[in-house]
């Protein structure tokens, strides 16, 4: 699809919690960067207002290389929910519509914006919220999250498939859209998976080591795969906070069928995916799992946790397979490499659904979202 450019001249700021180049940085920063760069190319002027980053002094705006955004960075881990308010209302810039990406602490823009405010919404963080907090905060910050906060973001709220709408819509926000998120071109051109028939079988685990994608779990599913013989191997991507914890768990395990890359480049994650059987991940909460149709582009089916992100990536049965716990991911996959039939089935509709999915549509749909913010208010 060709890139729109605005009628008129508009401005968004985007209230963050991390930010482009955040070190910390996840699937939901990726989303908002995919987005807003398209922005900029369509001719909107763009602040993004989030923390600074950890070991950083810089409080200045500072503008992104090549992708045209200015960055504010206020505030800390937690203060900039306050900090970032403040900075907005008392010196600017106000923009016409401001955007919100909501993850779990709320900046409660629609109190302060009105008419003029879009959110961004992926998941509700429930459990996420033990996982990160001690109580009692654990137990505010849930029920912020699930009882005030609906009532409060009266605004368009922007989320990526229509199970994670209908939770919402269960948790009592009122205006609900959805806009599935889009796959970067590298890997829809990337040549498709191929299973060498001689070799182990490779699974492919991608996303930030942290406990909600409960790595401990999906490294005992797999460990269980194992028999005398058969390896069935296993390649982790990512960074995070959880490094340590895994590297420590594979080593008391001696589990050399485990290799952990960390980040690496865009072209080495697509040379991943080629090498790959299948996708997999433990995740107890997704907004949706990009990284499952980034793998389903280069023909890698997926066999994940049935949570609502998971039930947008992934139509059960044709691109991949949903189970209940990351325990059943143990048979299910055994079951699905017994069957190369069905697996090459999967391949191929995994990459023929993955190619409908497009970051430049998904960029134009929420444009219409912001500018139907802009015409409302100013009736």
């Amino acid at each position: 699809m060709a890139t729109r450019s605005v009628d008129t001249p508009l401005s968004v700021v985007v209230l963050s919690w991390r930010g482009p180049g955040d070190p910390d940085a996840g699937g939901s920063e990726l989303h908002a960067r995919e987005i807003l760069r398209r922005w900029v190319e369509m001719g909107v002027d763009v602040t993004v207002v989030t923390r600074r980053p950890p070991r950083s002094e810089d409080a200045d705006a500072v503008a992104v290389p090549s992708e045209g955004l200015s960055v504010v960075h206020t505030g800390g881990t937690y203060s900039v929910f306050a900090s970032a308010p403040a900075r907005v209302l008392a010196r600017g810039p106000r923009g016409d519509v401001t955007v919100e990406i909501l993850n779990g602490v709320p900046f409660w823009s629609p109190l302060w914006r009105r008419r003029r405010s879009v959110v961004w919404l992926h998941h509700m963080h429930t459990e996420m919220w033990a996982q990160t907090l001690p109580r009692p905060m654990s137990d505010i910050g849930r029920w912020v999250e699930s009882t005030i906060v609906p009532r409060a973001y009266g605004t368009p709220v922007v989320t990526l498939s229509h199970p994670g709408a209908d939770e919402l819509r269960h948790r009592g926000f009122r205006d609900v859209r959805v806009v599935e998120p889009g796959i970067a071109p590298r890997f829809l051109t990337a040549a498709p998976a191929v299973v060498d028939l001689g070799e182990p079988p490779r699974l492919v685990a991608v996303g930030r080591l942290a406990p909600v994608k409960r790595w401990i779990e999906l490294l005992l599913a797999v460990e269980a795969m194992q028999a005398p013989g058969r390896p069935v191997l296993l390649d982790i991507v990512g960074g995070g906070p959880m490094r340590d914890e895994i590297d420590t768990w594979c080593r008391s395990r001696n589990a050399q069928w485990v290799t952990c890359h960390g980040v690496v480049s865009d072209a080495r994650l697509v040379e991943i995916y080629q090498s790959a059987t299948l996708v997999v991940s433990a995740s107890s909460s997704e907004g949706w799992g990009m990284t499952i149709t980034e793998a389903a582009a280069c023909g890698v089916p997926a066999v994940v946790t049935d949570v609502v992100g998971h039930r947008g990536a992934v139509v059960d049965g044709h691109t991949g397979l949903l189970v209940p716990t990351p325990r059943d991911l143990t048979a299910t996959v055994l079951a699905l490499l017994d069957d190369r039939q069905r697996l090459g089935h999967m391949a191929s509709t995994a990459r023929e659904r993955a190619s409908s999915l497009s970051w430049e549509a998904a960029a134009a749909t929420h444009l219409d979202i912001v500018r139907e913010r802009v015409a409302d208010g100013h009736r």
